[in-house]
């Protein structure tokens, strides 16, 4: 199939083809019952971004849901790369791209999901702009949090563990947060009262001396989120995994958020209480520039200048 330069790709179980010719049947379980495994990450400088950390996490969130990878999807790094090859001719020298994954449960053969063809799910590779200039407010003056009512799904019901399109709970907590402050996001509470994450990222927080994230046992573990951990132990930090209440967070020294996307922003309050009292704190730029540092651009300034790029020619 000829494709046009002038629309992005996706590939469709293996075929490339128009972003707009993408389409899953009605019949197939991640739209009948949201039935998907997925994995979002960025490009950086028009590269795919920790594409091993990223696939490696499907592979566990397939074989938690018991969701089979159809045989003639191709090599999903190379599927990945040629997708962004592509796309990225399409955006400035200086914007990026997100690159989402997801591979669905099978398709149903009757009206009452009783019987599933599980070896014609559904694997997909697409791209969309980063929302830079949408970011560029969080990285200047902070995230505010709001917790709503909703709570974190139980693990007993769907282990955290799994990244996957199931997302209800995060359509309606976000909704609730933005009705409370429309530039706000959601962070969940677990059953016990403790915090644990947002529907983009991992929660981190300094205070007295400590820098602290939430048990794993409650939490998608984080691309971003593992890779702060490193950057913070190289800079001489250990990170202690607990329990945290809103209390804790909002009598914190600092609060940021870490995500595969906007990869870390300082926060600014939960529930309308400030935080700190300096923004972004001490440990929260020194982590961002060393982030920063290793991509070769301040991701602070990529946001800000973002839709004064035009495409390369």
């Amino acid at each position: 199939m000829s494709l046009s330069v002038s629309e992005p790709v996706a590939s469709l179980n293996g075929e490339l083809i128009p972003f707009s010719e993408a389409k899953l049947p009605i019949y197939d379980l991640g739209v009948m019952q949201g039935a998907t495994v997925t994995e979002r990450l960025r490009t950086v400088a028009h590269r795919p971004y920790l594409v091993a950390e990223h696939l490696a996490r499907l592979r566990n969130s397939l074989f938690a849901t018991g969701i089979h990878m159809p045989l003639d999807s191709g090599p999903l790094e190379d599927v990945i790369a040629e997708v962004a090859r592509l796309n990225c001719a399409l955006i400035g020298p200086h914007d990026d791209l997100a690159v989402v994954i997801f591979v669905t449960a099978g398709q149903s053969l009757t009206d009452s999901n009783g019987l599933v063809d599980r070896s014609r799910g559904t694997v997909c590779v697409y791209t969309a702009p980063l929302p830079l200039a949408h970011w560029q407010p969080w990285y200047e003056h902070g995230l505010a949090l709001v917790v709503p009512g909703i709570e974190q799904i139980p693990a007993s019901s769907i282990p955290p563990q799994i990244k996957h399109r199931s997302r209800m709970n995060w359509f309606l907590a976000d909704r609730v947060a933005r009705q409370v402050d429309p530039h706000a996001m959601a962070l969940l509470c677990d059953q016990n009262g403790f915090v644990t994450e947002s529907s983009s990222g991992n929660l981190f927080v300094v205070r007295q001396n400590r820098l602290q994230t939430p048990r794993a046992e409650t939490t998608l573990p984080g691309i971003a989120q593992a890779h702060v951990i490193e950057l913070a132990t190289h800079q001489g930090w250990q990170v202690e995994r607990c329990d945290l209440t809103i209390e804790d967070v909002a009598d914190a020294d600092e609060v940021f958020m870490t995500s595969s996307t906007y990869c870390l922003v300082p926060v600014r309050s939960i529930n309308g209480q400030s935080i700190g009292k300096a923004l972004p704190g001490h440990v929260t730029k020194m982590l961002l520039d060393c982030w920063s540092a290793e991509l070769g651009f301040s991701l602070s300034a990529q946001a800000a200048r973002a839709g004064h790029d035009e495409p390369e020619a």
